[in-house]
């Protein structure tokens, strides 16, 4: 008979449980028991110091200080006291009352000085009058005139702040629009800066077996590529016009390194887009020393007559491994008569 394997025990699990829920429980306890506590000795605290405290405020109010009654009995309004209450009722009403027997006697004052005033000081007397009072029924006729007078020195005051205000905006539409040409002259010398290494350059060379001149007008492209190993590394395209006294008109792309998928025996077809043109087909060739890194345009006159009208000229050409690749060349600056050395 098999002997059975013996019993595996089974980890008890753990976790908190309810521990855990006697922890929170505990905790919550605590607060409570703390809050209740810090009541309690804050209603304490109150209690010994509040006969001082309305004492404090009672005083100041028969004393005359009425914003100090105030201000001493502010922190414990969150008592709602009835007699602390009653005595910034007090001191409220008490404090307006003088405020306006102030204002009263301030205005009865300046009445007085006015009838003794003349000329320019009896003037802004009366001006004052109406700042304080304006309802008065003092002086009436020449209230009226003074009134008169201020709204139209106010109205030309605001049609001198309109036209400050009309001047500084256009001082400062004037200075954004400087800003703005000196920016734009900046980024105009900035682009042509930028694109001064993809002017045409031209150049005459002698042909040993003629003696004639071989006329050579070439663009780098504005853009770079970078193929992968083993041809890496940072280069541009070159576009290149060639007028040769043996093998006449040629238009050439030339690249320092990589694999162009162009038959020296073969034409091939690339396509060509002039500015925001379609694309447009044309027929291309390899170089007879098969060599990959250059191709020659069938159609040398139909390519530079619609060169002639454009800006810019992308050229996409097919590379081993890279798929089309795109050249894109600034064209606008091509000078036929330096070109073919006429000046």
């Amino acid at each position: 008979m098999a002997t059975p394997p013996p019993l595996i025990h089974q980890p008890k699990k753990k976790g908190c449980a309810g521990g855990c829920l006697t922890l929170v429980v505990a905790g919550f306890g605590a607060m409570v028991l703390i809050g209740v506590l810090g009541n309690l000795a804050s209603d304490r605290k109150w209690k010994n110091d509040r006969p001082n405290i309305v004492h404090s405020v009672e005083q100041a109010v028969e004393g005359g200080d009425y914003n100090r009654a105030i201000l001493l009995a502010d922190p414990h309004q969150s008592r709602n006291d009835p007699e602390l209450n009653a005595l910034v009722a007090k001191a409220q009403d008490l404090r307006k009352a003088a405020a306006e027997r102030a204002h009263a006697e301030l205005v009865t004052r300046l009445v007085s000085e006015i009838h003794s005033a003349q000329g320019e000081e009896r003037e802004k007397k009366l001006e004052r009058l109406l700042g304080l009072e304006p309802n008065t029924k003092e002086f009436p006729e020449e209230l009226t005139a003074i009134r008169e007078k201020m709204k139209k020195r106010e109205e030309e005051a605001q049609a001198k702040r309109e036209a400050e205000q009309k001047a500084d905006l256009e001082r400062r539409d004037r200075e954004r629009a400087e800003r703005d040409r000196e920016r734009a002259e900046q980024d105009r010398l900035a682009l042509e800066a930028r694109l001064a290494e993809f002017k045409w350059r031209y150049q005459v060379t002698k042909d040993e077996l003629t003696s004639k001149p071989t006329y050579l007008a070439v663009v780098q492209s504005i853009n770079q590529i970078n193929f992968d190993f083993p041809y890496q590394g940072a280069q541009r395209g070159a576009l290149m016009l060639r007028t040769h006294p043996q093998y006449g008109k040629d238009l050439i792309l030339k690249i320092e390194k990589g694999q162009m998928l162009i038959q020296s025996y073969q034409d091939t077809t690339v396509k060509v887009v002039f500015d925001e043109g379609s694309p447009i087909s044309y027929r291309v060739v390899g170089p007879e020393d098969h060599s990959t890194t250059s191709l020659f345009f069938r159609d040398y006159q139909g390519f530079v007559g619609k060169m002639l009208k454009a800006k810019k000229v992308k050229i996409a050409v097919p590379f081993y491994q890279q798929g089309n690749v795109v050249f894109e060349f600034n064209v606008s600056d091509f000078d036929s008569d330096q070109y073919l050395d006429k000046k």
